[in-house]
């Protein structure tokens, strides 16, 4: 394989990761788009993140984990385990080389959808005031950690595990290195990267669905 490899590439020189480019400037826009045939409003929230490379991405992995990555999260727990507005409701981070973004999905009744828009918001603002609890950061670590190792299980997750860290940082992370970086996060480093992200005036929204005389406004996007 080696003699392989060398036959073709030996003679490559090295260069400059010129892939890069100006970061897109985000629109924050409230977009409702009526559609009668459907049964749910689809309520789609988001603001910009973290590009793939920054150093805060861990935090910003933590923060999304414990917002809405899953079924301990506080979005599942509280708008659908307790309110019972919503079956299907998370939130996700997608980063990219020059950008990112962190959004949340919930499906739910058109009586229900403006209590859902609220108590997300609610649960953003809780996140930018107080600090999450030390049960909740050492479950989003522990998640996390968990994710990763069973992500590289077979070998050609491992490959593209490791060209994408050539292609992002121009170099290798071990799954050793990742996880002191992920374990090094402090409670007041989410809060920043909540900080961060839900700022006043750049939280956009989409809402789909039979949506009548539903309003949304930038002042129930306040954060």
């Amino acid at each position: 394989m080696l003699d392989l490899v060398g036959k073709y590439f030996a003679g490559r020189q090295p260069s400059e990761n010129g892939a890069a480019g100006p970061p897109p400037t985000p629109a924050p826009r409230i977009t409702l788009k009526k559609k009668r045939d459907l049964e749910q409003v689809h309520v789609c929230i988001g603001v910009p993140a973290f590009p793939i490379a920054d150093r805060r991405r861990f935090s910003a992995s933590i923060l999304n984990n414990l917002f809405g990555g899953g079924m301990s999260s506080r979005l599942f727990q509280n708008i659908r385990e307790r309110q019972g507005l919503a079956y299907s409701i998370f939130s996700e981070m997608n980063p990219y080389r020059d950008a990112g973004m962190l959004s949340v999905y919930g499906a739910t009744t058109l009586k229900n959808a403006p209590q859902l828009v609220r108590s997300v918001m609610a649960e953003i603002r809780s996140l930018k005031s107080d600090l999450v609890t030390d049960e909740e950061l050492r479950r989003a670590k522990d998640h996390l950690k968990g994710a990763l190792l069973l992500s590289l299980e077979s070998t050609g997750a491992r490959m593209s595990h490791i060209a994408r860290h050539h292609l992002y940082f121009d170099r290798f992370f071990t799954p050793d290195e990742l996880i002191v970086l992920l374990e090094a996060v402090t409670r007041e480093e989410v809060r920043e990267v909540a900080h961060e992200f839900f700022r006043p005036g750049q939280i956009a929204a989409t809402v789909l669905g039979p949506l009548n005389s539903f309003k949304l406004t930038a002042e129930d996007l306040a954060a």
